[in-house]
């Protein structure tokens, strides 16, 4: 799939210089009102169509739709700058006028029907009113026939040295598609970021110099790529006064190593303060050239950072120029949105057109979010027999823990565990289940009671609770607790179900304990909570009949798959974890 991008409220080009970054996406046309960021933007896009003017002139909206259709747009990014997202501004709602910006994105949307649209706002469009804003937004695209998800995303979890927090809207009205998964183990400094450029004083440097220090971190080496010069290195002027202020503040430092006299009147607290080499920087704005403003002093140099630095915070790559004078172009780097985190969206969607998928006769798998792809088989009528999964408990530990007297590392099982909404996937599924349909689910103890009831909210009548009893479990911290040698797992029926309980002949009667070992041997994969295959057969056995579709949203390692497979039953899996999507494959293929 090739994407045609239009950058609405392009500013400097930031969303479309992450973008661009990924082969498929090529913005063809972008619009702005200012002059000086229109004249950056086409210095760095020289083959991008560029509209400079107002978007609320009806001639100007005529003009970049008109021109958005001779070009083939396909798809619309753009950070629409609104002001009403608030207490103050729920009264009014989207038609409060200064949201009135929000409402020229839609329009252009509206009118153009791109198959792709991503919005970036600040965080209170999600945060504020519980939802209020957000839930509006959603509703004006569904119903123009676009799925629609949307979260925070801060950039510090995407290899970007800022705690930078942003609302992002992506609507498809092809697919459903995610928003990226925050990357573990990415943390990027600042010491990694602007290490290379520690040599300018106030008052120093120039539009174009020469670099002075090697690359001294792969980060710099990755934004130093197809630059043989560096640009907009230049530290402000400063007046003695603030320069003397500086020479006070240690490394790491504040206003709170000033003198009382010499503090000023500023009410935050982390003006004058130092950014610190091995730690992140707060949200870059757009006067982070004035100590007073806040933390964007260099961490040992008395001077605030430079434009080029603060680029290097957002992520822009060196051979990004900015124009414009001083203040124009600290506005174009604070307004940005940073280009890896436009990068990582893209990705995303890309692997969303891609759709990650293997099939055989009996399974299905998917790479995907189980929340986003149910959205997809609702859309598509798609009902299943029996909904078999093991969600994410929320038990993720990365502390210490004994085993037997041996330290052992707690169990991390990535940022999806951390966030996992336990219940509100249940009402999704719910409604792909046949009027016969049953459901199992795997889920901590802690939380059985309120499992059931959101199933009982969904109509489904709760059976029994399944017990998995191991015959030889892992002891833990044995001195305080019993030994843990059950998992849990809750099975209900649609309300007036003729279900399927296939009790074998030779018994009597069917307990809910089943007794086996846990996985182990050749069996085992790196799955933290796989599932004894075994068990998973006598489940299926049990509630399933040959040839019915059993679908595991939460598939990990593939065990309810493998044992579908097995007992020829249809299966569908998604994972949203490429490493266990790859086993799971491994496992099937």
């Amino acid at each position: 799939m090739e994407f045609k991008i239009l950058d609405l409220f392009c500013g400097a080009g930031g969303f479309s210089s992450g973008f661009d970054k990924i082969n498929n996406f090529k913005t063809v046309l972008a619009n702005d009102n200012n002059s000086y960021a229109i004249e950056t933007f086409k210095n760095n896009f020289p083959h991008t169509k560029t509209i400079l003017g107002d978007i609320t002139n009806k001639s100007i909206q005529d003009e970049i739709i008109d021109n958005a259709n001779k070009l083939g747009v396909n798809m619309i990014i753009g950070g629409p700058p609104c002001q009403g997202f608030s207490l103050k501004g729920k009264k009014l709602g989207l038609e409060d006028s200064r949201n009135f910006l929000f409402k020229e994105y839609y329009n252009i949307v509206e009118k153009i029907k791109p198959k792709v649209f991503v919005m970036e706002n600040v965080k209170a469009l999600i945060a504020c009113e519980n939802g209020y804003f957000i839930n509006e937004i959603k509703k004006l695209f569904q119903d123009l026939g676009y799925f629609v998800n949307y979260d925070i995303l801060n950039s510090k979890n995407f290899g970007i040295p800022q705690n930078r927090e942003r609302a992002i809207i992506i609507g498809c009205n092809i697919k459903n598609i995610p928003l990226p998964i925050p990357q573990k183990n990415t943390l990027v400094t600042i010491k990694d970021a602007i290490s290379d450029l520690n040599y300018l004083n106030s008052g120093e440097g120039t539009f174009e110099s020469e670099y002075k220090l090697p690359a001294q971190s792969q980060y710099q080496k990755i934004l130093r790529e197809n630059s043989n010069k560096l640009f907009n290195h230049i530290a402000t002027n400063h007046k003695q006064i603030a320069i003397d202020k500086l020479k006070l503040i240690p490394p790491g430092g504040s206003k709170n190593n000033l003198p009382t006299e010499l503090r000023g009147n500023q009410k935050f607290s982390n003006t004058w303060s130092r950014l610190v080499w091995d730690n992140i920087s707060p949200t870059i704005d757009t006067r982070f050239d004035t100590p007073s403003n806040g933390q964007n002093s260099h961490p040992c140099l008395n001077r605030a950072i430079t434009p080029r630095e603060a680029a290097r915070i957002q992520s822009f790559n060196d051979n990004f120029i900015f124009y414009g004078s001083k203040t124009e172009i600290c506005k174009q780097i604070g307004n940005a949105v940073p280009p890896l985190l436009g990068k990582v969206l893209a990705k995303t969607i890309l692997a969303s057109f891609n759709n990650i998928s293997q099939k055989n006769d009996y399974v299905e798998i998917f790479l995907n979010d189980a929340n986003v792809k149910v959205k997809e088989l609702i859309k598509n009528n798609i009902k299943v027999d029996h909904i078999i999964t093991d969600p994410p408990y929320l038990i993720s530990k990365e502390n210490n823990f004994e085993t037997m007297n041996i330290k052992r590392n707690g169990v991390d099982f990535g940022s999806w565990d951390k966030s996992f909404d336990l219940y509100q996937w249940i009402d999704d599924y719910c409604k792909i289940l046949n009027k016969d349909g049953s459901i199992i689910i795997f889920c901590s103890y802690l939380y059985i009671s309120h499992i059931i009831d959101r199933l009982i909210n969904n109509n489904i009548i709760v059976k029994d609770i399944i017990i998995w009893q191991k015959s030889n479990p892992m002891p833990r911290n044995i001195s305080r607790r019993y030994v843990q040698d059950m998992e849990f797992a809750i099975w209900g029926v649609n309300k007036n179900a003729k279900w399927t309980f296939n009790k074998p002949n030779d018994i009597p009667y069917l307990r809910s304990l089943y007794k086996f070992s846990i996985v182990s041997g050749n069996e085992k994969t790196s799955h933290p909570t796989q599932k004894k295959l075994e068990l998973m057969e006598q489940l299926i056995k049990v509630h399933t009949n040959e040839n019915d579709l059993i679908i595991d949203p939460f598939m990990g390692s593939g065990t309810t798959c493998v044992a579908c497979q097995n007992l020829k039953r249809k299966c569908i899996g998604i994972e949203i974890s490429e490493k266990y999507y790859n086993i799971a494959k491994s496992r099937l293929f």
